[in-house]
């Protein structure tokens, strides 16, 4: 069993990790990924899941994927399709009342006034703070963060972020400073009073965190539906035709095209550290891969605890990372129909653009506490 020498050595192939493995083959390096499972995509897989049927069975919805990442990946060569939702979300309230949000602003105003006239005349204000904080987090994200002890460069890089980030208007900082430190349930409190309303909005800032609408913080969360985009259109959700696992493949297919090398069913065993740095990973099967520099597309806690040796990092630190909360309130299930359902307060079992959206039974915010 020979060993295998690389610049970068990435550990998983989720998306992450494929975009990275792409980015980095491009710029010329030799990347190696090492993903633990037999196919590739982490928790952006599609599989069946019943003789016949198959989804996406962990994430399952598109619009964070950023579209300098499709653009330079070039993943609808690779054969991506997104696919946009007719409709946002769906809501059953009761026997009698429902609320389905469209994409378009008037449509949610609309179906907002059924429960409160103040709020669905408060929804284009509650947009447009959204996207003026979304606005300033598109701009940095593609940005390099500042790297801490990284000297003189950093400092100035740092310099020339805190700058750009001062230079907004105090409205702008009260703006921000809301939506990172309040909970969900009191920014929404600001805005709006019909507390079937808020529950709709609050489930975007909740879904997939192991977080109630109270959790400070949580407010931040509201602004992925600035942040993302479907095909061009600014705040609406998708579905990959394929499955989540489409967009995976697709990655696969670009980082191979760039040189990449995949190896599925190679679970790491350990990060190997030499004069306090990565030098590269050793497999269960026994083989090590040396590499300049090592890359983890694992969460930080599982690497921490079981693929970085103990004495490799400071005990403090390391501490921190162990004591992250990685469980989840999330409960999936998948389900094959002979048929749409049927609901009492949207009957029918004709398609419509209820059945296209996300059905959330969360008709109040009690109900969204994990």
């Amino acid at each position: 069993m020979r060993d295998v020498t690389c610049d970068v050595a990435i550990i998983g192939a989720g998306h992450n990790g494929l975009t990275a493995a792409a980015y980095l083959a491009k710029a010329g390096l030799d990347v190696v990924v090492l993903e633990r499972a037999a196919t590739v995509g982490g928790a952006a897989v599609t599989e069946e899941f019943h003789p016949g049927f198959r989804n996406s069975v962990a994430a399952y919805t598109v619009s964070l994927l950023h579209p300098t990442v499709i653009r330079d990946l070039r993943l609808d060569s690779h054969g991506l399709k997104i696919i946009e939702r007719p409709a946002a979300n769906f809501w059953p309230i009761d026997e009698r009342r429902s609320l389905l949000l469209p994409n378009d602003l008037a449509g949610r105003q609309k179906a907002v006034s059924v429960f409160s006239t103040r709020d669905a005349e408060r929804l284009p204000d509650y947009y447009a703070a959204l996207e003026r904080a979304g606005a300033l987090v598109r701009e940095l994200m593609l940005r390099p963060p500042p790297n801490v002890g990284g000297g003189l460069l950093e400092l100035v890089r740092s310099a020339v972020l805190t700058r750009k980030v001062w230079r907004r208007q105090p409205e702008m900082w009260r703006l921000l400073t809301d939506i990172c430190t309040k909970s969900a349930a009191d920014f929404l409190d600001l805005w709006f009073e019909s507390d079937v309303v808020k529950a709709a909005l609050a489930f975007d800032a909740i879904a997939g965190s192991y977080a109630a609408p109270s959790t400070p913080g949580t407010a931040y969360l509201l602004l992925h539906l600035s942040l993302g985009e479907v095909n061009g259109r600014r705040g609406v959700w998708g579905h990959a035709t394929g499955g989540m696992g489409a967009i995976t493949t697709a990655m696969a297919w670009a980082a191979e095209s760039a040189g990449v090398r995949i190896r599925t069913e190679a679970p790491v065993e350990e990060v190997l550290v030499a004069q306090g740095r990565a030098a590269g990973v050793r497999l269960a099967s026994g083989e090590t891969v040396r590499a300049r520099a090592v890359a983890a597309n694992v969460g930080p806690k599982l690497l921490f605890r079981d693929l970085v040796p103990a004495d490799a990092v400071d005990p403090a630190l390391r501490a921190r990372f162990l004591s992250i909360r990685t469980g989840s309130g999330t409960f999936r299930m998948n389900v094959a129909l002979t048929e749409l359902p049927d609901f009492r307060c949207r009957p029918g079992k004709e398609a419509a653009d209820h059945h296209g959206a996300g059905i959330i039974i969360g008709p109040s915010l009690g109900y969204l506490v994990p």
